[in-house]
């Protein structure tokens, strides 16, 4: 993929976390009561001309619904963006513990469906996501895996799990502009 490609991936990506950040502090402020708690979600941003975006392609490729979109989303937001984390963290009751939970997800994100964490949904099929131990379903710990984060942030690179086992080739011939 190009460098302009993985740039607006890149800026795609920060405006789905930002729009999810949104929807966070709104969901908090009404779980604490506050006042001005139902404020509007902002709209996605549209990606730039081109190829679609790299969170855009995936949801694409894995059919995923705007729920599993936006938990996919927060995943990775815990990772990438110290404001999800401490949003989560704060959801969580301990500010030590930034790890969204299918209980939080449930409770915070439109859209909400209990089959986005069956293990025959997309999110744990194609391992996108990964639930962690916890006392209960609701409240394992969920965390992107690690290739798909590098994916979505723009550092595409081969699964270390398969680089002893598969390379890159290189076509032997130009491809047919229609194979491109």
């Amino acid at each position: 993929m190009s460098g302009a490609w993985e740039q607006a991936s890149r800026e795609r990506l920060t405006a789905e976390l930002a729009r999810v950040r949104s929807i966070l502090q709104a969901a908090l402020a009404r779980a604490l009561g506050e006042e001005g708690a139902g404020a509007e979600e902002p709209a996605p941003q549209g990606g730039a001309p081109g190829a679609p975006a790299a969170i855009d392609m995936l949801c694409e490729l894995f059919r995923l619904s705007p729920f599993e979109r936006d938990l996919l989303l927060l995943c990775a937001g815990v990772e990438l963006d110290s404001a999800i984390a401490g949003l989560v963290a704060a959801a969580n009751g301990e500010s030590r513990i930034a790890a969204p939970t299918f209980s939080l997800a449930l409770a915070a994100l439109p859209g909400a469906h209990w089959s986005a964490l069956a293990p025959t949904g997309p999110l744990r099929r194609w391992r996108l996501i990964a639930v962690g131990n916890g006392p209960a379903a609701l409240h394992s710990p969920l965390r992107i895996e690690e290739r798909v984060l590098h994916y979505l942030a723009g550092a595409e690179h081969l699964d270390a799990r398969l680089a002893g086992i598969v390379r890159p080739v290189a076509p032997d011939a130009a491809l047919a502009p229609g194979h491109q």
